[in-house]
């Protein structure tokens, strides 16, 4: 068997493998996976493109009820999940968008697999491949990313992180894939900017490929700098109404990032013209740095409000209530200084990256590049993580070329040496680079020393994500509800119910009257209930309703006559109808 054939046994076993880890339990159930959260989200708007919303028109119709809230989400990924929900309709019918987002992670970890194979393969050689792969099987990423059901785009911009970084090593040489690398890097950004920092270390890329070899590397700079915006652009104009293509925006594609990448087409234009001037490195660097601050200065200025970020629309006070709820939003020295075994998170991304540029520093000469490149992505990326510890999701994947390097020399001397010192130094090697097992042995140890936490209804939540949960609320007519933040998604998914607020920043007017229903007193909550002609109050028993808004006090308005009882004080939803006229 040729290289080429075991390259595709090996990416097919393993993917069957962690496959069927992921879905074994559906699929003995005979149920559809569990959907919630951000994944309930994005299915709701696949099912609304499904019944007949315009492709255009992203707009939430349920969320911020009665008046619908925008969305900032690509229908990129709502594509292959409206063919897939076509596909199962005949089949299985009122049950088919949920066995869609069942298949749909598990095509695209088959992506992934192939392409950290062929990663991997161009970066150490063929012998690397199935360590990276054994590697990849063992990595948490996988298994908070992939499970049947997580049909949120972070899978999506994982396999077009590895598709980036393949390409941008490719481009060196080659204007073919030097255009793959900008049409991929304008469809990461146009599904979200989270892959913000893998373009970035993309545009450098091909940047210092010309800054190296001018002559060589011209060609390669052009081509990425002409189809990266022209992708963009075609991106921007199939994506919304023609109202919106100049409107700016930060936390999605919009005319903001058509024209950042336009002025990186033109800078490196510039540069090009003006490479015959420019003898030496150090010119050339000169210039780029300087086209670099002129192009980020001209961004700014037509676009202050991304000063801030994605996020730098939104209001501060809004913000507070809404991002510093997130966990996974917070920096790792925050959020790894709470004793749980979730910290075991933090340990490959860390491993990883120093086996990443210890391997720069050991690979021949002549290939130095390759891992250099790899490097720049990978630091990018940490530093991403850093920031948010939910940036672990695209490093511990995007890093895995390293640790399996490493994994296969050390194979290779305990191979030719064949002692029990060196088995046990290929194995804690191997132990070192795989993520499931720092879970398992954090989860162990956190068993036996950590403190015992009081007591709690700890099954509220878990009970509360249950399909079956939702049927009396769904049987009742259809309403208006003030929910809790945390479960609106779910109800949209669950229910033929409108909701005040999902979560989500675009919708500020539903956060700001949801944090004055909960926390502004009786009055309040009764204007905000009458000015949206609420219909029911709704959520998770023993959770408070106030649980999810950072420094709003516990909802203690149960009392209120206004308020009535629906549901049965042990059920899992709480319901309550709101009459006003008592």
């Amino acid at each position: 068997m040729g290289w080429v054939g075991q390259k595709w046994v090996e990416v097919v076993l393993v993917w069957a493998v962690i496959a069927i880890a992921l879905s074994i339990a559906a699929l003995i159930g005979g149920n559809p996976p569990k959907v919630d959260g951000d994944d309930a989200m994005r299915l709701v708007q696949a099912i609304d493109l499904f019944n007949g919303q315009s492709w255009f028109d992203t707009t939430q119709y349920r969320d911020n009820a009665p008046f619908g809230a925008p969305m900032h989400w690509s229908r990129l990924v709502d594509a292959p999940l409206v063919l897939l929900i076509a596909l199962f309709t005949p089949f299985v019918h009122e049950t088919a968008p949920f066995w869609a987002a069942f298949v749909w992670p598990l095509l695209v970890l088959l992506a992934t697999v192939a392409l950290l194979a062929e990663l991997t393969e161009r970066l150490a050689g063929p012998a690397a491949r199935l360590p990276a792969l054994g590697l990849l099987a063992m990595a948490i990423a996988i298994y908070t990313e992939f499970m049947p059901g997580r049909v949120d785009h972070h899978n999506v911009q994982i396999a077009l992180t590895l598709a980036l970084i393949l390409a941008s090593l490719m481009g060196r040489y080659s204007i073919g894939w030097a255009i793959a690398a900008g049409l991929i890097a304008a469809t990461g950004l146009a599904i979200g900017t989270e892959v913000l920092p893998s373009v970035i270390a993309a545009l450098i890329c091909f940047a210092l490929y010309w800054l190296v070899e001018p002559q060589r590397g011209r060609p390669q700079l052009l081509a990425f700098a002409a189809s990266f915006p022209a992708a963009l652009l075609l991106h921007l104009l199939a994506s919304g109404p023609v109202q919106a293509w100049l409107a700016p925006a930060c936390d999605a594609l919009s005319a903001t990032y058509v024209v950042a990448g336009t002025c990186y087409g033109l800078a490196m234009l510039a540069a090009v013209l003006a490479g015959p001037f420019l003898r030496h490195a150090a010119a050339r660097l000169g210039v780029l740095a300087l086209l670099a601050v002129l192009s980020l200065a001209v961004v700014l200025w037509l676009f202050p409000e991304c000063r801030n970020g994605p996020y730098g629309n939104l209001d501060p006070d809004l913000a507070n209530i809404l991002l510093s709820e997130i966990g996974e939003a917070q920096p790792i020295w925050i959020w790894g200084s709470q004793m749980r075994a979730q910290v075991a998170l933090l340990v490959m991304p860390v491993l990883g990256m120093a086996a990443v540029l210890l391997v720069t520093t050991l690979a021949p000469a002549d290939q130095r590049w390759l891992w250099l490149v790899l490097a720049g992505f990978c630091l990018a990326l940490f530093a991403v993580f850093c920031l948010q510890v939910r940036g672990f999701r695209l490093l511990s994947i995007a890093i895995l070329p390293g640790p399996a390097w490493l994994v296969w020399r050390v194979w290779t001397w305990f191979q030719s040496r064949q002692t029990l010192a060196a088995a046990a130094q290929a194995g804690v090697t191997m132990l070192a680079f795989m993520s499931a097992a720092h879970w398992t042995l954090f989860t162990y140890a956190y068993a036996m020393f950590a403190p015992v936490p009081p007591a709690t209804d700890t099954n509220s939540w878990e009970a509360c994500l249950e399909r079956p949960a939702y049927q009396s609320l769904a049987a009742l007519p259809p309403g208006r509800l003030m929910s809790f933040l945390l479960i609106g998604p779910q109800l949209l998914l669950e229910t033929p119910h409108s909701i005040v607020s999902a979560g989500y920043h675009r919708n500020e007017s539903g956060l700001r009257d949801m944090v004055r229903f909960y926390a502004g007193g009786e009055a309040e909550a009764r204007a905000v209930a009458s000015e949206r002609d609420l219909d029911y109050l709704v959520f998770c028993r023993g959770l408070p309703a106030s649980l999810a808004l950072h420094d709003v006090p516990d909802f203690e308005g149960l009392s209120w006559s206004w308020l009535v009882p629906v549901s049965p004080p042990d059920a899992v939803i709480q319901i309550y109808a709101i009459d006003l006229a008592r």
